[in-house]
């Protein structure tokens, strides 16, 4: 007789089931975590790839309408030996916070384009740079402009031989705003021939380039980077001061970009006294903070080491600087954050690109994003100036040159007055 063993088959227990379903769940997550950091750095890679790029693009775009002989020196508009508004060395721009920026004799410092802006009912030029505020100026002295809502704020002086209200121009080579009135040409075409009339679009502007057409909001560009710029006199040359950045238009519409005034929701309401460059009619890009106490132990590059008594530095200085570090950003060290924490906190931010009063380009290595948290540090140490004379003016008696420590910085705000979140890209200094 055969016996047969019956056998059964063995199985897993829900016990078993459920851990090896947690186990597989925790791999599937570990792995979908990694997709989103994966897609910022695909981003940061693209935009480090893209923005020197769109850089030199800008620079060729600038070159192709201007040149060296378009500019002038403050003087030639009737300015004499004096801080613009106050006294002082020529050339030297006072911006709205109230401190001086000094420069030699015949330069000028940054000095950002006047803007264009047009109505609800009227997108025409919105967004485009006038360089010379030329649509600004024609309205000053009586001529007439098509452009609706423009912008000059960064000199407001209207003085012979011609009136100044921005970048100073070749009076020679532009002498229409300093013509009397009545010596001045009707015709539109032949006026044209004697105004700095220079202008980049925001289609221009950005990148790749879009339809160029001046009419409806549907002809802006909808593009992923776009760029603005400042000017400066240094040596008798000028300099250009290229910003990239990337926008994300909030909500994730299609509508397309353009740069927006300052409103109150975008800084220029209660702003920080004597920190921040804006008010509603201010250029919006870059905006400008002013350094706190420059020339002092608090100035950037910070000087916070004791060298002892009697010691000091080959520049001169009486304690070394800790020069990759933003002095007042510490952990819950106000600086300039204001309880809304807006535009003009942003030159803190990760990521930032600064451009300062020496032309010099920075960038946020460590940022911050709140008050609670810091220090900022930079990629790179910022360079020592040495001591120097400004215009026969001499050094301070604390050792540090007028022009030796940061007095401002230049960057590009991290969202706009109609809401959308701008990424700075790139910045870049180049003689013109």
């Amino acid at each position: 007789m055969v016996r047969r063993r019956a056998t059964r088959s063995a199985g897993f227990s829900l016990v078993e089931m459920l851990l090896a379903v947690f186990i597989l769940g925790i791999g599937v997550i570990s792995i979908a975590a990694l997709f989103p950091a994966g897609i910022v750095l695909q981003r940061q890679a693209a935009d480090d790839i893209v923005g020197p790029i769109v850089v030199k693009n800008a620079f060729a775009t600038i070159r192709s309408k201007l040149d060296q002989s378009d500019f002038g020196r403050i003087e030639d508009f009737g300015f004499g030996p004096q801080y613009l508004g106050a006294g002082g060395v020529a050339g030297t721009v006072r911006p709205l916070g109230g401190s001086d920026i000094p420069q030699v004799s015949g330069d000028w410092g940054w000095m950002r384009p006047g803007f264009l802006f047009g109505t609800a009912a009227n997108q025409t030029d919105a967004g485009t740079i006038d360089v010379f505020s030329a649509a600004y100026t024609r309205s000053r002295v009586g001529l007439p402009s098509g452009v609706v809502g423009t912008l000059a704020t960064e000199i407001s002086e209207d003085v012979a031989p011609g009136p100044l209200f921005g970048i100073p121009y070749n009076v020679s080579k532009f002498p229409l705003y300093s013509l009397p009135a009545a010596a001045r040409p009707t015709d539109p075409l032949l006026q044209q021939l004697l105004e700095p009339a220079v202008t980049f679009t925001q289609a221009e502007r950005s990148w790749p380039q879009g339809n160029p057409k001046y009419g409806t909001a549907s002809s802006i560009p909808q593009s992923t980077y776009y760029w603005d710029c400042m000017f400066r006199r240094n040596g008798g040359r000028i300099q250009v001061a290229v910003f990239v950045y990337r926008v994300n238009i909030a909500g994730g519409d299609t509508r397309p970009y353009t740069v927006g005034p300052f409103t109150a929701a975008s800084g220029a309401g209660g702003l920080p006294s004597g920190a921040f460059d804006g008010t509603p009619t201010t250029p919006p890009m870059p905006a400008m903070y002013l350094a706190p106490n420059f020339g002092t132990a608090a100035s950037w590059p910070n000087r916070t080491a004791s060298l002892g008594a009697g010691n000091t530095t080959i520049m001169g200085y009486t304690t070394p600087p800790i020069a990759d570090e933003i002095p007042g950003t510490g952990i819950n060290q106000a600086n300039s954050f204001g309880s809304a924490e807006q535009v003009w906190d942003d030159w803190q931010a990760p990521g930032s690109w600064w451009i300062d009063n020496h032309g010099t380009v920075h960038r946020v290595l460590v940022g911050r994003n709140a008050v609670q948290q810091g220090p900022v540090k930079l990629a790179r140490p910022i360079p020592i100036l040495p001591r120097s004379p400004v215009n026969g003016y001499p050094p301070t008696a604390s050792g540090n040159g007028p022009n030796s420590a940061i007095s401002a910085i230049w960057f590009i705000p991290r969202r706009d007055a109609r809401g959308n979140v701008i990424t700075p890209v790139f910045a870049a200094v180049e003689e013109l």
